[in-house]
């Protein structure tokens, strides 16, 4: 859609007298190109820098993006210098200033392909123009210098008071007025151009406000019309009005009644939780149940083992006894033990003694007579039956050693079985009291599942009742609805076909008013 508003202005464009001006500078695309392509070719800069660089020589050469390739930046790049060369050579070179405004470089690097981008290039063309113009006139008017030159060299040289001085003198005169009229003829044609230049602009601006000040008028009699159908709708809209908030409120009343048909699912789904809440809490408390049995079962073990804790412990009790009479018996036996040993070393030192002495008897007495003989016999047999005596009670004391040492030892034994016995009555009580507090928690427990039971049932009973009543009262409420919401379809049909009517009836006046709109415009305006 574009391109085809465009093409007709492209077209109307480059067969303007600028372009065609621009274009004795040397050809603007290679080969047979289109209007697009000298367009482009003029938009990127590229060649209207060299043409500047033609008018103005002695320029410094900045550096120009030949290869824009439809690129804004380097287009914008190279218009904006081109765009300060002619600042500067007007500024500079001509000692003017530039009274009309300068080409918009964004647009054209934009937008180059619309109105205003043409437009900006036509102000491009325009100040190159006008530099070329300048230029022209400064290089007529240096040839004129140079032609005067040889006559004003030849007036010198010839006498001052001839006629012929005289008139080189005039000549010079005319010729400086000519300059200056040239000069005022140049700048006259500038002004000239810059007031063509402006009113062109102002007849621009001249459409374009009849353009606006049309459309202005068609809001405007727009604006009449709705103003009338407003005051015509104004009482249907009032009334309308009424019965919206009407419907407002039914339908609040609905969406509320909506929202309770959801708590009622919400109620429904609640209750099927607290069912299924209910059996999982009777299995618990079936299964505490059994655990209770099982603790009964453990508790009446736990009184026979207490029986049996007090039974060991008078055991207990009469083997320590036991133990400590035990031990005075040893102890009373080792004293026996000590004094039959010491008496058993002075029956052996006595009858060391004896046999000594019973030597010495038997040597002293070879020479002594026969009943010396029988008394040292005597003697001997005495002191032998002695010795035998005294062996026979230390084989007695040996034995009773023994016996009292197996007695200490299994004395010793009982006491390891004593004590293992307490540690076992320890531990047994522990467990006792672990089981008595296994106990009481478990009754406690039990008693909260009894007490949460009976409240859920309760509530349960109490969900069933509100459901009950929000059943009927939703059922109630949705019939009225339904037959307010006839009523309302009614009166919407009913609006609807009177709306339909008064709508045809004000487009047939808003026609009448229109074409006695068009009538008074049309006088208006012969």
């Amino acid at each position: 859609m574009e391109n085809e508003i465009f093409t007709p202005l492209l077209e109307q464009f480059m067969t303007s007298p600028l372009v065609t001006w621009v274009k004795t500078f040397g050809p603007l695309a290679a080969g047979n190109g289109t209007n697009l392509d000298e367009y482009v070719a003029l938009v990127d800069g590229v060649f209207l820098n060299q043409v500047m660089l033609q008018i103005n020589p002695k320029l410094e050469s900045q550096r120009v993006n030949k290869k824009v390739n439809n690129d804004a930046s380097l287009r914008m790049h190279n218009l904006s210098i081109l765009v300060r060369q002619i600042k500067f050579y007007y500024q500079e070179t001509l000692q003017q200033l530039i009274m009309m405004s300068l080409p918009n470089v964004l647009i054209i690097g934009k937008n180059p392909f619309s109105e205003q981008g043409t437009e900006e290039v036509k102000k491009l063309l325009l100040l190159l123009l006008g530099c070329a113009v300048q230029t022209i006139i400064e290089l007529s008017e240096e040839r004129d210098g140079l032609h005067f030159l040889p006559h004003a060299s030849s007036s010198a040289q010839s006498p001052c008071g001839s006629p012929g001085m005289k008139r080189t003198e005039s000549r010079q005169h005319l010729s400086v007025e000519l300059a200056d009229a040239k000069a005022k003829i140049r700048r006259l044609r500038q002004e000239l151009e810059e007031k063509t230049e402006q009113l062109l602009d102002c007849k621009q601006e001249l459409e374009q406000m009849e353009i606006e000040l049309k459309r202005l008028q068609q809001e405007n009699m727009n604006l009449l019309s709705d103003a009338r159908s407003a005051r015509m709708y104004r009482d249907e809209l009032d009334a309308l009005r009424e019965k919206a908030v009407r419907v407002d409120k039914l339908e609040s009343e609905v969406s509320r009644y909506k929202e309770r048909l959801h708590d009622i699912e919400f109620y429904k789904a609640r209750v099927e939780e607290l069912k299924e809440d209910n059996q999982v809490l009777l299995e618990t408390k079936t299964m505490l149940e059994d655990q209770l049995e099982g603790t009964r079962a453990r508790s009446d073990k736990l009184h026979e083992l207490e029986k049996e804790n007090l039974q060991l412990k008078a055991k207990l009790h009469d083997m320590e006894m036991e133990r400590d009479m035990d031990r005075k018996k040893i102890e009373e036996l080792m004293e026996e033990n000590m004094t039959l040993e010491m008496a058993q070393k002075q029956s052996m030192d006595e009858s060391l003694h004896l046999g000594w002495e019973l030597e010495q008897i038997s040597r002293t007495s070879e020479l002594s007579e026969a009943p010396q003989k029988s008394l040292g016999h005597e003697v001997n047999e005495l002191t032998s039956s002695r010795l035998l005596k005294l062996e026979m009670e230390n084989q007695s004391l040996t034995k009773t050693v023994e016996e009292l040492r197996t007695t200490v030892d299994s004395v010793e034994g009982n006491a390891s079985k004593i004590l293992k016995m307490e540690k076992e009555n320890q531990r047994l009580s522990k467990k006792v009291e672990i089981l008595e507090n296994e106990i009481v928690q478990e009754k406690q427990s039990l008693q909260n599942c009894q007490n949460l039971s009976k409240d859920l049932m309760k509530e349960k009973a109490q969900l069933e009742k509100t459901i009950e009543t929000l059943r009927e009262n939703s059922e109630r409420q949705i019939k009225i609805l339904e037959q307010e919401n006839e009523h309302l379809n009614q009166t919407v049909s009913s609006l609807r076909q009177r709306s339909q009517i008064s709508a045809e009836a004000r487009v047939k006046d808003i026609e009448k008013e229109n074409k006695i709109l068009h009538e008074s415009i049309k006088e208006t305006s012969s």
